[in-house]
């Protein structure tokens, strides 16, 4: 759009993007099957493996000639995610934006590309109506901050109480590394280092030369970790996103959050010339 498009037009742009996304959550009732919410931070959250939902008229996956083929849901990260997202509203006053998928794993794997996340052409609007929230959330952060940052949130079940980080070893925070330097991602200030002040074990360890060698991010930080979006998969132990913990662990990774992006990221929205608002 025309940097010299009225504030009228902008409005309108806008609220048919809004719409858009309610438009195409509606199709195949994908409104009980996802939760999308907007946001007043350049944070967005994402979890796609937490539901329990099936979908009607799609049948279980079979995952033939599918590598690393899993069903199994990641229990207790859509609560956690929305817990997470409380808690960064409670600190700052203002809420993430945040995609959840309601539906389960076993009908739709939305941290895939849509060639190996369903088998029945009857789960596609399920699967799409997920991916334009996430990219409607994207571009309203891009729009309005110029940079920001996703977190995918997953359980793993190698380590119960470690965060394993994954951006494909850097390259889905391109961004913040090219702008601020490899401490961004893996230094006592990045996201990982404030975690782990916050007394949780992170993996890899700080340092500027730790790999991620296990879980490295998936199809959701690859697609929406580009240009001035940075985006990590955490991967969470059971013990950290039980019930009895996922509050505290919450907590705990929104004074993570907001220590990272006061340091980070962009506190202030642009203006219509593209400067920060005073």
């Amino acid at each position: 759009m025309s940097q010299r498009a009225s504030p009228l037009l902008k409005l309108i742009f806008g609220v048919c993007q809004i719409f858009g996304v309610i438009s195409l959550l509606a199709q195949n009732d994908s409104t009980k099957l996802i939760l999308a919410q907007s946001g007043d931070l350049p944070i967005v959250l994402s979890a796609p493996h937490g539901g329990g939902l099936a979908i009607e008229g799609v049948p279980v996956r079979r995952g033939q000639e599918v590598s690393r083929f899993v069903t199994k849901k990641d229990m207790w990260t859509d609560q956690l995610t929305l817990k997470l997202a409380d808690a960064l509203e409670k600190k700052t006053g203002k809420r993430p934006y945040v995609v959840v998928a309601k539906f389960h794993r076993k009908f739709i794997d939305a941290n895939r590309s849509a060639d190996l996340a369903y088998e029945s052409p009857e789960a596609k609007s399920t699967y799409d109506a997920y991916h334009e929230a996430l990219a409607s959330a994207r571009r309203e952060v891009l729009r309005r901050w110029g940079s920001g940052i996703l977190f995918d949130i997953h359980g793993q079940a190698v380590n119960s109480k470690v965060i394993y980080r994954g951006t494909q070893n850097g390259e889905t925070t391109a961004h913040l590394v090219k702008k601020i330097g490899r401490e961004a991602l893996a230094g006592e200030s990045s996201v990982f280092g404030q975690i782990a002040r916050q007394g949780i074990e992170v993996i890899p360890a700080l340092g500027l030369k730790n790999k991620e060698t296990r879980f490295t991010g998936g199809y959701v930080v690859r697609t929406y970790g580009s240009e001035s979006m940075n985006a990590i998969q955490l991967e969470l132990g059971r013990d950290l996103r039980s019930p009895k913990n996922n509050s505290e662990t919450a907590k705990k990774l929104a004074n993570a959050t907001v220590a990272f992006s006061k340091e980070y990221l962009p506190q202030k929205e642009l203006s219509k010339e593209g400067r920060a608002r005073k």
